[in-house]
């Protein structure tokens, strides 16, 4: 994506007082649907099932060691479809440069790329970008990007920004069968109210742009299953610690569950129950471990799913060489990866 030069940044996101993120989005071609980049060929083998994975990449500024990560671990070596959440492009803390085009170069896969957030708060990030990624081994035939209802302005947070939430959408051919892929991400600012709000209006417009092919969503729902503030987080990690590290049941907090399913979203046999998908660092030291990262389908079987983890000292199946065994990181990402094997319906 083009670079806005940061005084312009800065003189745009002063009319978001006034005007609202999406009127001021509006005017930046850069929110204007999805980047897309073919860069592999279609595979020659046609595959009896598809592996698709979710990871929230935490801004992706560790690459040195999430490529390795995604090309040895024995569960996520051969996916098809990758859902990436917070990719950076230009930004310093991850070097200024495109993070889902140098992941997809060394993966050897596609990608479409949907602007989330022009952040404001370093004048030294070249772009500032920060954004949602579906990386496929098969071509993607078209894509786009969708901004649902808006739960948070984050213009008026400490971390400045221009821009929504966002969900990228994007058409694979897989050996000629058409699959419609999206990779989500919802608001953790706000209610699970409107998380659910944002679900349906994602799902509604992912059906009317891919039609009656399968679908598969994932990402990062934040599905925290509390409302958005310390103190219900506190009040959770307090439960959760008297109660030896057990999760509540997310569907009986988080109502997205249930929108899906009315929607004709399977997620019950794509996904495992009380996972631990992101660790939430707490003020004490400790950890509250949520349950944010999602696989929904539609059209499609599950033949078997389950999650990695993305701390190092779990990574015992990297080789001797790789740089997983040669570094001073704790952990890839607050989040870890979650996969599902699935079976498209028969031509």
């Amino acid at each position: 994506m083009n670079v806005i030069p940061y005084a312009l940044r800065v003189r745009l996101s002063e009319d978001v007082p006034s005007d609202g993120q999406f009127r001021v989005m509006k005017r930046i071609p850069e929110f204007d649907g999805a980047e897309v980049r073919n860069l592999v060929p279609m595979p020659d083998k046609t595959p009896e099932t598809i592996r698709v994975a979710v990871f929230n990449m935490e801004h992706g500024y560790r690459i040195r060691e999430i490529a390795p990560f995604l090309q040895e671990c024995p569960a996520l070596r051969d996916v098809d479809i990758l859902f990436g959440n917070e990719m950076d492009d230009g930004t310093e803390r991850s070097g200024n440069i495109d993070t889902a085009k140098k992941l997809a170069t060394l993966l050897g896969c596609n990608y479409a790329y949907g602007l989330e957030f022009i952040e404001l708060v370093n004048p030294n990030d070249q772009k500032g970008y920060e954004g949602n990624v579906v990386f496929s081994k098969w071509p993607i035939v078209r894509a786009t990007a969708f901004y649902p209802p808006e739960g948070y302005n984050w213009y008026f947070d400490r971390q400045v920004r221009i821009g929504a939430r966002v969900a990228v959408l994007a058409e694979l051919d897989i050996a000629g069968t058409h699959v419609g892929a999206v990779c989500i991400h919802l608001e953790n600012r706000t209610t699970p109210e409107f998380r659910a709000v944002q679900t349906k209006a994602i799902l509604d417009y992912a059906d009317a742009y891919f039609g009656e092919i399968p679908i598969l969503v994932g990402g990062d729902f934040n599905s925290n299953a509390f409302e958005d503030s310390y103190e219900s987080a506190a009040v959770y990690y307090e439960w959760q610690k008297a109660n030896g590290g057990a999760k509540r049941e997310v569907a009986d907090f988080e109502p997205l569950l249930h929108t899906a399913e009315r929607s004709g979203y399977d997620y019950r046999s794509l996904n495992g129950r009380h996972l631990t998908t992101r660790r939430k660092p707490m003020k004490d030291g400790g950890t509250l471990e949520l349950h944010l990262d999602w696989i929904f389908g539609k059209r499609v079987t599950c033949v078997r799913h389950g999650w990695v983890s993305t701390l190092i000292s779990d990574c015992g199946w990297a080789s001797e060489s790789s740089p997983l065994r040669h570094t001073d990181l704790v952990q890839l990402s607050d989040h870890n990866a979650v996969w599902a094997e699935l079976q498209l319906p028969r031509a």
